[in-house]
């Protein structure tokens, strides 16, 4: 029998460096390989915090829709929930 697999995501407000923003990329790239997650087309009206742009994704699992901003010094990113 194969073992299901279940995603935690969890919220991240900042990343503490540049590698750990690109590590984490990473792991949402294999997720979407791993068939997980699906990148979606980003609402481009959503500015929730007045923070645009980004990569979503869509846990195919929960329909939940996340978004990941890239740091942008003084922002550090972002990996959250989208509420639509």
């Amino acid at each position: 029998m194969a073992k299901e697999i279940i995603l935690e995501l969890e919220e991240i407000y900042g990343f503490n460096s540049p590698g750990e923003f690109k590590r984490f990329q990473n792991f949402i790239s294999k997720q979407v390989a791993n068939g997980l997650l699906e990148e979606v087309t980003v609402d481009p009206e959503y500015n929730d915090g007045y923070i645009r742009g980004g990569k979503w994704f869509r846990d195919k699992d929960t329909n939940q829709v996340w978004r990941l901003s890239e740091p942008d010094y003084p922002f550090t990113g972002l990996f959250e929930k989208v509420i639509l």
